[in-house]
């Protein structure tokens, strides 16, 4: 008998475009200026004219890629494989407290992400870079200081938008990704980045689309996971 499975890989597809400039040439005139000349050209040491000229010109290429795939035995692997269809589509996202109550999850998305996530933009402003061992302690709303701010005013705002950009880029490298939230991360990243040492007022108004998110009830994402719900 035949046993019957789907498998399913992810491949990168890439071109490389070449553009080759060119020139056409169109009908050469010329025309006299003025009276002749008696002797050479008035203030032009060398008896030969020569320039160059430029347009700067905007190239549009149609690209359409695509990817076939073929068995011969004994055949090879390129990367992990899984059983079961391509999933094309994240089914939820989860919140804080999922990543934090599941270590496991939270530093295997980490890994695959090279081992750190950052949170804002390298070493700008109050930018922090999360890894296996600190993540924990961002999700519990206890990002040291710095780079969160020491000020009371603003130090529970930060921790609290801290972890929610955390659990958003988890929920993304997880697969749950749609334009608000890459809208979300982004702008969080640029507040944090431009943050000075003391922290400024603006945190939620950045955390909330987040936590949005996270939660399942943003525009164009991605429910919230069943599992997440108790």
């Amino acid at each position: 008998m035949d046993c019957q499975t789907i498998i399913h890989n992810s491949v990168c597809v890439e071109a490389q475009i070449t553009i080759t400039p060119q020139v056409t040439v169109g009908e050469i005139q010329s025309y006299c200026l003025g009276n002749p000349i008696i002797g050479g050209c008035p203030n032009i040491p060398i008896p030969r004219c020569s320039f160059r000229i430029s347009q700067n010109i905007c190239i549009q290429v149609p690209l359409t890629f695509s990817a076939n795939a073929s068995a011969t035995p004994p055949g090879i692997v390129c990367a992990e494989p899984g059983i079961g269809e391509c999933v094309l589509t994240p089914a939820c996202t989860y919140t804080i407290g999922y990543f934090k109550n599941h270590p496991n999850v939270t530093n295997a998305l980490i890994t695959d992400l090279g081992d750190s996530i950052i949170l804002g933009i390298d070493d700008s402003g109050l930018s922090y870079t999360v890894t296996t061992s600190n993540a924990n302690d961002v999700l519990d709303f206890n990002t040291e200081s710095p780079p969160a701010p020491s000020d009371p005013s603003f130090a529970n705002q930060y921790q609290v938008l801290y972890a929610q950009l955390l659990a958003a880029n988890l929920n993304v490298a997880n697969g749950a990704t749609c334009p608000f939230a890459t809208s979300a991360i982004a702008a969080a990243n640029a507040f944090i980045a431009m943050s000075p040492a003391g922290g400024m007022a603006g945190a939620p108004t950045y955390q909330m689309p987040l936590a949005q998110y996270n939660e399942g009830s943003a525009p164009g994402c991605p429910l919230r996971c069943p599992d997440d719900m108790f």
